[in-house]
């Protein structure tokens, strides 16, 4: 029988600790199991990778063959904690208090993982430079990765025309197109692009690129350095709303936005590559007509800060005075020969293509004269790619609670701590370097010091300072 190592990172919550517990030993009853709670005792930032590399530590000293690194505010529903050869994300169902937010998304390897002792030690366990929250999960997964470790795979497909696109150098070029949007009307938003690596900004607290925007309060389709795309308006009492993607690799994508602005309820849905993605509800929206401009590749050249520019390249931009369904949206998508005339009977009120730009001026096939203004873009030969395959963990299917607790990270627009933005940055570092050596630094050499240990029934509780 395999011994399963249950490690606990821990600091002052004493009764979801007791929960937890209490809980675990409700629920597994048939298999052989130590928990290890590590408590951190230090005023340092909590650093939940070097935590749960101590525990990994005390877990072979206690003779389990694999771990289970375990949240404390996630409680067993319905959880296989039996042994796996593979390494397992568990998390498959989080149902959380109403209120309370957890992002899930395909590659989120925190939570509840587990690994076969060998596997962890393949690669080198956590990183112990990720201090405060977030990030630590997503190195890990990296680590995966260069180590060759077996695992899921997500397939993307991707849309795009051979031809021509306008490139977009993320620092000063873009386009200036004449307002064709009414907040009263109907339309459907339907863009083919590019997207490069997003340049991530350590004096701002986090970095969007808008790859079209409405100024003023922007009305906004942005990607950012989460690599999520995002959809933002803003209702009539000025409160904002926003569509979020799953995360999505640099590449080649078609999204499309319709609002239904004529209908009760009133709807904004997103959608990529001709699929719906997310939807919201609203009562009325702001005043959109009173901007002069609406911009490619940029959220408002005029601004002094927070322009958001974009770093990619745009082959096809669209307006349609109508809520296209999911038919069209999958065909105009779909397309990579022919023009958008040909492949609907919606007619646009704007279409650019990138092969027609005559003196800097992207010019508007629709025949209503709505030329836009390039400023440093240049068309650039384009192919497209077809799919995409992204590691993923491999999942269990399982269930879990999630407790309420103070949230820890990204708070209404902006991360709770510089630290978490720091880890972000460095995250995002290792995952472009090459040379990224995850050897150097993990399990082989975490270091602390031990200040006490509690040993009760199959609970044992580590205190340590970290250092």
């Amino acid at each position: 029988m395999h011994k399963l190592g249950i490690i606990v990172p821990y600091r002052d919550r004493e009764e979801q600790l007791k929960t937890f517990v209490a809980a675990i030993k409700d629920y597994i009853q048939d298999i052989d199991y130590q928990i290890i709670v590590v408590d951190q005792q230090c005023d340092n930032d909590f650093n939940r990778g070097k935590l749960l590399n101590i525990g990994f530590l005390k877990a072979m000293r206690l003779g389990c063959d694999y771990v289970v690194f375990h949240d404390v505010d996630m409680l067993p529903v319905k959880v296989d904690y039996s042994y796996s050869p593979k390494v397992l994300h568990l998390v498959n169902d989080l149902r959380v208090p109403e209120g309370f937010k957890r992002t899930h998304f395909d590659e989120y390897f925190g939570g509840v993982t587990l690994f076969p002792v060998e596997l962890f030690k393949a690669v080198n366990g956590y990183s112990n430079e990720f201090w405060g929250w977030g990030f630590e999960d997503d190195n890990l997964m990296l680590r995966c990765v260069k180590a060759g470790l077996e695992l899921d795979t997500k397939v993307i497909t991707q849309r795009g025309r051979d031809g021509v696109a306008l490139e977009f150098n993320g620092k000063d070029s873009f386009v200036a197109c004449p307002n064709v949007f009414n907040s009263i009307r109907d339309f459907t938003v339907f863009i083919n692009f590019q997207i490069d690596q997003i340049e991530q900004n350590p004096k701002n607290i986090t970095d969007e690129s808008s790859i079209f925007s409405i100024p003023g309060r922007d009305t906004t389709l942005t990607y950012n350095s989460f690599r999520n795309f995002a959809f933002q308006f803003w209702k009539k009492d000025l409160s904002s709303m926003n569509i979020n993607s799953a995360h999505y690799p640099e590449g080649t994508y078609n999204v499309a936005i319709t609002i239904g602005n004529r209908k009760d309820p009133k709807e904004v849905k997103f959608w990529m590559n001709g699929r719906e993605i997310g939807r919201l509800a609203y009562d009325k929206m702001m005043d959109i007509k009173q901007a002069k401009y609406f911009y490619l590749g940029v959220g408002d050249p005029e601004r002094e800060e927070k322009n958001n520019w974009f770093d990619g390249r745009i082959s096809t931009f669209a307006v349609y005075p109508e809520v296209l369904d999911q038919l069209s949206l999958e065909r105009i998508s779909n397309n990579i020969e022919h023009s958008l005339f040909q492949v609907i009977d919606a007619e646009p009120i704007l279409y650019y293509d990138a092969k027609f730009v005559k003196n800097q001026e992207l010019l508007d096939l629709s025949g209503n004269g709505n030329h836009g203004r390039c400023f440093n873009t240049y068309g650039t030969v384009t192919s497209r790619q077809d799919t995409m395959n992204v590691p993923i963990p491999f999942r269990r299917e399982g269930v879990l609670k999630g407790l309420k607790h103070d949230e820890n990270g990204y708070v209404d627009g902006y991360w709770k701590t510089w630290q978490s933005r720091e880890n972000q940055l460095r995250y995002y570092k290792q995952f472009y370097d090459k040379d990224y050596d995850y050897n150097k630094e993990g399990v082989n050499n975490v270091f602390y010091t031990k200040i006490g240990e509690e040993v009760n029934d199959n609970v044992v509780h580590l205190k340590v300072a970290l250092t």
